[in-house]
C-alpha cells in the first residue's frame, strides 16, 4: 500500500479566496452566505447563496483572477476552473513544492472538492 501525504491546502470560498482568511473568518463566526441580486435569482425559490468575493468586494482576501491566468486565457475557461487552479496553486505553494523533474511531476496530485 502506498502512503499519501497531505502537505498543503488551498481554498477559494465565499468567505475568502485563501485558506488563512477563510479559516480565521469561519472561526470568527462569519458566514459567506448572503442575499443574491434579484436579477440572478429571478424565478428561483432560493434567494441566498455563497458567492466568492471579488478583489473589489474584499481587497484583503477577495479572488483575483489575474494571478491565476492571463485575461486572454480566462476567456476559454469557466470561473470554477479558475477557483480550482487558484486553490491548487495555494496548496502547492503552502507545501513549498515546485516539481522540476518529470518523475516528481508524475507523483504530484491535488484533490479538489466542492459543495
Amino acid at each position: 500500500m502506498r502512503r499519501i501525504v497531505v502537505t498543503g491546502m488551498g481554498a477559494v470560498t465565499p468567505l475568502a479566496a485563501n485558506v488563512e482568511a477563510s479559516w480565521s473568518r469561519l472561526l470568527a463566526g462569519r458566514s459567506g452566505i448572503r442575499r443574491l441580486p434579484d436579477d440572478v435569482v429571478e424565478g428561483l425559490p432560493a434567494k441566498i447563496g455563497g458567492v466568492v468575493p471579488s478583489l473589489e468586494e474584499d481587497p484583503e482576501a477577495g479572488f483575483d483572477p489575474d494571478i491565476v491566468l492571463p485575461a486572454k486565457d480566462r476567456r476559454k475557461v469557466d470561473r470554477f476552473i479558475l477557483f480550482a487552479l487558484a486553490a491548487a496553486e495555494e496548496a502547492l505553494a503552502q507545501a513549498k513544492w515546485k516539481p522540476v523533474l518529470e518523475t516528481d511531476r508524475l507523483r504530484t496530485a491535488t484533490i479538489i472538492a466542492s459543495g
